[in-house]
């Protein structure tokens, strides 16, 4: 598992924009809170396959 510690939040992911490089990822952490982060291509796809 590749993650930093310093970024784990829980939650669900509700979009995955795709670019050719880099993504947007959004996740509802609930309360009304949509967190977006720009990750790369190849965290996406790990996303994606479930291999976090």
């Amino acid at each position: 598992m590749k993650i930093s510690a310093r970024n784990q939040f829980k939650g669900t992911i509700v979009s995955i924009a795709e670019g050719a490089v880099n993504g947007i990822v959004q996740i509802d952490i609930g309360g009304g809170n949509i967190v977006s982060s720009t990750i790369s291509m190849n965290a996406i796809k790990e996303l994606e396959t479930g291999s976090w």
